[in-house]
């Protein structure tokens, strides 16, 4: 590239490319090793996930059950709170109504809210039953995530 610069435009625009070239390697080196020595973030305003699924309604209008199964490696003492987001969380997308099971007990109860909470106590393996109707493109999202409140 540099012969092909010097054919075309003489010794300035080589200089010039040699004198960029000099000057933006040694930045770039440097925002790379600044951008790796920065600690990882903690999180901001929402506590770490264990668990995060969303459910779609099924073709008929009839309410239907989906069921997951999911292991945990590790289980924190008070684990955890359960989050559930009806539609995309701005009133579209939602279920007519939805019922949450763990481990075969009822978690929360029929609802269409837009979203609702709950504490539980994960285990290492757990099952999910969720019970919902509602249009085809509708869902609802469950999250299990960790309570900075009661984890230790």
């Amino acid at each position: 590239m540099c012969y092909l610069l010097r054919m075309r435009s003489g010794r300035c625009l080589l200089l010039v490319a040699s004198l960029c070239a000099l000057i933006a390697a040694p930045i770039y080196s440097i925002a790379a090793q600044e951008k790796a020595e920065q600690p990882m973030q903690g999180f901001a305003g929402y506590p770490p996930s264990v668990y995060m699924h969303p459910f779609l309604a099924c073709v008929s209008d009839a309410p239907c059950a989906q069921t997951d199964k999911f292991h945990l490696d590790q289980v924190r003492t008070g684990c955890c709170v359960l989050i559930v987001t009806n539609g995309d969380g701005h009133g579209t997308d939602e279920v007519r109504s939805y019922e949450v099971f763990l481990n075969g007990e009822r978690i929360v109860l029929t609802d269409h809210s837009r979203s609702a909470q709950a504490s539980v106590k994960l285990r290492a393996t757990n099952t999910l039953r969720v019970v919902l109707s509602g249009a085809p493109h509708s869902k609802v999202y469950v999250v299990f995530a960790y309570d900075p409140r009661r984890s230790k």
